[in-house]
């Protein structure tokens, strides 16, 4: 069973609570809306919803806590984030044993928020056995998703050929359709342009950027946070070459978008205000790019990695059953 409302009953079977059918079904309900609302990057109505389901299906019953989890990842809520991340892969880890691929998916999403919380050594580990889990076991649609985040962090940390060589996997695998779904494509092509962009190959960085780009138009929406952070990269790219006119548009864009998505003083603006005050210093709009920098500066987390494109995480779970 593949839909979101099987999902949620097998779920619900395997926490081992006795709800009635009506509970049931008011869960599978407010599961189906916040998830539905989660994919289009309206997060605060998300969470009313998500919320709800959880309270109908216990605090500690792992498919809802681990959609709530990844809505506070979405919103910049790290530390929450965090705390139900580890519920929720306790949890699945007691049900199903510590090789089951539901600890590999559970292990994923914990360690991309680890990178989003600049605990990069932390978050290698729990991806490289996420990613020996998966190699026990039969192909999984996830995958890309994990190689994907483990290219990243490496990239994160500067170890190039270590990145490269899972970006490469992660690629190969969505290009033959082995991942979930079509947008899989556009995060692993982001995550192949920002790796270009620190290694100064500003002419491929901006190919795979435009492709990412029209891959997310073509899937999530040219309205969602993600679309948006890929238009920040892309223009970074421009910047890079020296295009910065044509960077403009695209940090307007990226801004707007980010603002209705979490509001004006969200630190999921901080990158992409830093990147827009460059461009307008290099325009000579010094007056501008430092308002700029004193917003973005406003929001930025001391200590942590900043709010980037969530390289798949933030994926509905739509099973935890095989």
């Amino acid at each position: 069973m593949t839909s979101i409302a099987a999902a949620c009953i097998l779920a619900l079977t395997f926490s081992g609570a006795v709800i009635s059918q009506d509970a049931v079904k008011d869960a599978v309900a407010a599961t189906e809306r916040g998830l539905q609302l989660m994919n289009q990057g309206l997060y605060r109505e998300a969470e009313e919803h998500l919320v709800r389901a959880r309270e109908i299906t216990g605090p500690a019953q792992p498919t809802a806590v681990y959609n709530l989890a990844s809505l506070y990842h979405r919103q910049g809520r790290l530390q929450e984030a965090e705390r139900l991340h580890r519920l929720a892969l306790d949890h699945v880890e007691r049900m199903r044993g510590p090789f089951d691929p539901a600890v590999a998916e559970s292990l994923n999403e914990l360690g991309t928020l680890y990178r989003s919380l600049g605990k990069y050594s932390r978050a290698i580990d729990v991806l490289e056995r996420a990613v020996q889990i998966l190699d026990r076991n039969p192909p999984q649609k996830f995958a890309c998703s994990v190689l994907n985040n483990l290219a990243n962090t490496y990239d994160d940390l500067g170890q190039y050929a270590e990145a490269n060589s899972f970006a490469r996997r992660a690629f190969a695998l969505a290009e033959s359709a082995n991942c979930e779904d079509r947008s899989d494509l556009g995060y692993i092509l982001n995550g192949l342009g920002v790796a270009y962009l620190r290694q100064g190959q500003y002419r491929e960085a901006e190919t795979a950027l435009r492709e990412a780009a029209s891959t997310f138009a073509g899937t999530i929406g040219s309205q969602h946070p993600d679309y948006a952070l890929v238009l920040t990269n892309l223009a970074l790219a421009y910047q890079r070459e020296g295009r910065l006119r044509q960077a403009v548009p695209l940090l307007q864009s990226a801004t707007e978008i980010l603002e209705r998505t979490f509001g004006k003083e969200s630190p999921a603006l901080a990158s992409t205000l830093y990147g827009y005050a460059e461009v307008m210093k290099g325009l000579g709009r010094k007056s501008e790019a430092r308002q700029m920098e004193r917003r973005a500066k406003s929001m930025a987390r001391p200590n942590a990695g900043t709010i980037d494109i969530r390289a798949l995480s933030g994926r509905r779970r739509k099973s935890e059953s095989r």
